[in-house]
C-alpha cells in the first residue's frame, strides 16, 4: 500500500497526486499542516530530513523528491504511460522537469512567500516568532528566501528575477503549444503535470496575466488542464477554507508590481 505524506496546497505534492489520480492508484493520505510546521517534527524528519513534502512510502521503502516519485510511480504502474514513447519527447519532458526543479520551484517559493504566506506570517506572528520559524528550516538558502520575502513582500530583490524566469517559461510554452496539444506531445504526460501546480499557483496569487494577456496557447492549455478529472481530484478538492482565505491577495497591487518588475 502506498502512503503519501503531503500538504494540501504544496505544489510538489500536487504533482505527485496528479500522477496518482491519472493512473487511478489508491494511496493512504497523511496530511501535514505546513503552516504550523508539521514538516519539522522529529518523526517526519526521519523520513524526509529536508523537511519538505511530499514523501512516498511504498511498504517499507521511502521515496523523496517529487520528480523522483513521479518517475517511480510511472514505472511501477506503467498504464497509462505518462512518459512519451519517442526519445526526443522523453528528453523534452525531462528538460521541463529539470527547469521546474532548478528554477520554477524556488521561484514559486519566492512569490508565494511574498504574497499569500506573507499575510499569514505578519498577521499571526511576532517578529521573534517569525525568526524562530525561519530558524527551523534546515536549508540556509530557503531560510533567506523566506525571511526576505516575508519582511519585504514583492519589493524583495529576488522577485524580479523570478518573474522573468516564469515569463521566459511561458514564452517557451506558447511556442511549443503552437505545434502540439500538450507539453508532453500528442498525449498528456509528465511535462504537463510538472507545470500544472506552478501555473495554478500563479493564478491563485493574481499573476495569471503573465499568460492571459498575450499567450492564448498557454491560456487554452490551462483551461484543458482544469477540465481534467485529475485536476479536480488532485488539486481543487484538497484546498481547505483556510487555504482559500490564505490565497486572497490584492490583485491590483500584485498585478501592478508584476508588470513593473517584468519591465525592468
Amino acid at each position: 500500500m502506498l502512503k503519501l505524506y503531503h500538504g494540501t496546497t504544496s505544489v510538489c505534492a500536487a504533482k505527485v497526486r496528479l500522477v496518482l489520480y491519472e493512473k487511478g492508484m489508491s494511496f493512504e493520505s497523511e496530511i501535514l499542516n505546513l503552516q504550523q510546521g508539521d514538516q519539522h517534527k522529529p518523526d517526519y524528519l526521519k523520513l524526509n530530513p529536508k523537511a519538505v513534502v511530499p514523501t512516498l512510502v511504498d511498504d517499507a521503502r521511502v521515496i523523496t523528491e517529487s520528480s523522483v516519485i513521479m518517475f517511480y510511480l510511472d514505472e511501477i504502474q506503467p498504464d497509462p504511460p505518462l512518459m512519451p514513447g519517442e526519445p526526443w519527447r522523453r528528453a523534452q519532458t525531462r528538460l521541463w522537469m529539470k527547469r521546474v526543479d532548478e528554477f520554477l520551484h524556488p521561484g514559486c517559493t519566492t512569490v508565494t512567500f511574498a504574497t499569500a504566506n506573507r499575510k499569514h506570517f505578519l498577521e499571526t506572528m511576532t517578529p521573534e516568532q517569525r525568526e524562530e520559524r525561519y530558524a527551523r528550516n534546515p536549508n540556509a538558502e530557503r531560510r533567506a528566501i523566506q525571511r526576505d520575502c516575508i519582511e519585504h513582500g514583492l519589493d524583495a530583490p529576488r522577485v524580479g528575477t523570478v518573474v522573468k524566469q516564469y515569463d521566459e517559461a511561458f514564452a517557451d510554452m506558447e511556442r511549443q503549444l503552437d505545434d502540439m496539444k500538450w507539453l508532453s506531445g500528442r498525449d498528456f504526460g509528465l511535462a504537463d503535470i510538472c507545470m500544472i501546480p506552478y501555473v495554478n499557483r500563479l493564478s491563485l496569487i493574481a499573476m495569471d496575466s503573465l499568460w492571459t494577456r498575450n499567450r492564448p496557447n498557454v491560456t487554452d492549455w490551462f483551461a484543458r488542464v482544469q477540465a481534467r478529472p485529475s485536476f479536480q481530484e488532485a488539486v481543487t478538492r484538497w484546498m481547505t477554507d483556510d487555504d482559500h482565505d490564505r490565497f486572497i491577495v490584492p490583485r491590483d497591487e500584485v498585478e501592478g508590481k508584476l508588470w513593473e518588475v517584468r519591465a525592468v
